[in-house]
């Protein structure tokens, strides 16, 4: 049985990786601000984030904190003293990062910084699992990029994400720090409060409203199912191979937005399409190659978009209004 500090552990895929770790016996320590960025509609998904730890809330420990604190977080990391830290606390959305870059410089690197800092000192082994994203590729120069494509971010948020791997590797090379980065995308499913583009689809099509597209709808996006992403994560964290790599976790499947449109139109039968400009920081994507992942980890993804869309409208057709 490890011992698992999850920073971030009430968010949206952070709280599934709890439960996954749960769920295979391991004692974890949730340690979150509670913070939210994207201000929730009032009939939509329950709002209170310790609602997502719900089932596994009498098995973990739960701690109100922000890494940005690094007295708090030296002394909470000290008493608890993790086998394996899993780092998502930070902003969640490169659209909010545009607006709010402070926030998401302080909550991306420099919450990063503070908790390899405090890992230095530790006297015992410990292993950062660190989540970046798939924006650190900016727009993708190949149908499917593996974890050797060129990395060239073309927003704030990938930017920071990409930093921060950067000190992560040096922190690894210098100090010897064990350390995973993940980089996980377009995730999506039940308790996402952070309104994605696949939230909007379906509460639009369960309310009657004109479905908005941004482009012609032939963007590709490997949509990725919240509790693969979690057990990809769980994976590198526990698999002493991981040490020191780099991971696309995904379904490795891009599907375009008119897929994903036709797949939820199944579900309702006539939808109205409205279409609008692409926000110039999105850039151009595709699929994640996760053979390296399938092939050090075991990762197997189980939800298809279809299976994965099924799901997710199952679930907000008990909150959405």
């Amino acid at each position: 049985m490890a011992n698992i500090f999850i920073t971030g552990g009430a968010g949206f895929i952070g709280s599934r990786v709890v439960e996954k770790f749960v769920s295979h016996g391991h004692k974890v320590t949730v340690y979150d601000t509670f913070k939210q960025y994207i201000l929730p509609r009032v009939t939509d998904t329950p709002t209170n984030l310790l609602s997502r730890l719900r089932h596994v809330i009498n098995e973990i420990d739960v701690i109100q904190g922000d890494t940005l604190n690094k007295d708090y977080l030296r002394r909470t990391l000290n008493k608890v003293k993790p086998d394996i830290i899993i780092h998502m606390a930070s902003l969640p959305l490169a659209s909010v990062a545009i607006e709010h870059s402070e926030d998401a410089f302080n909550s991306i690197l420099k919450s990063t910084v503070n908790i390899m800092e405090v890992m230095r000192d530790f006297s015992h082994r410990s292993k950062l699992v660190y989540i970046s994203s798939s924006m650190v590729y900016g727009d993708f120069e190949v149908d499917s990029v593996t974890e050797e494509s060129k990395t060239k971010p073309k927003d704030i948020y990938g930017s920071l994400k990409l930093a921060g791997e950067v000190i992560v590797n040096g922190y690894h090379e210098r100090y010897g720090l064990s350390s995973v980065i993940i980089r996980p995308t377009a995730v999506y499913g039940p308790y996402d409060a952070n309104q994605r583009v696949l939230y909007k689809f379906l509460r639009n099509a369960l309310n009657n409203l004109p479905i908005i597209v941004h482009g012609d709808g032939s963007i590709p996006i490997d949509f990725t199912f919240v509790e693969d992403t979690a057990n990809g994560i769980l994976l590198a964290a526990l698999n002493p191979k991981a040490n020191g790599e780099i991971f696309n976790i995904a379904r490795g499947e891009a599907r375009s937005l008119n897929n994903a449109i036709e797949i939820i139109r199944s579900h309702f039968g006539s939808l109205e399409i409205k279409y609008a400009d692409v926000p110039s920081h999105v850039p151009k994507r595709g699929s994640l190659d996760i053979t390296k992942a399938k092939e050090v980890l075991d990762f197997k993804p189980s939800y298809s978009l279809e299976e994965g869309i099924k799901v997710y409208l199952d679930h907000l057709k008990n909150y959405v209004i």
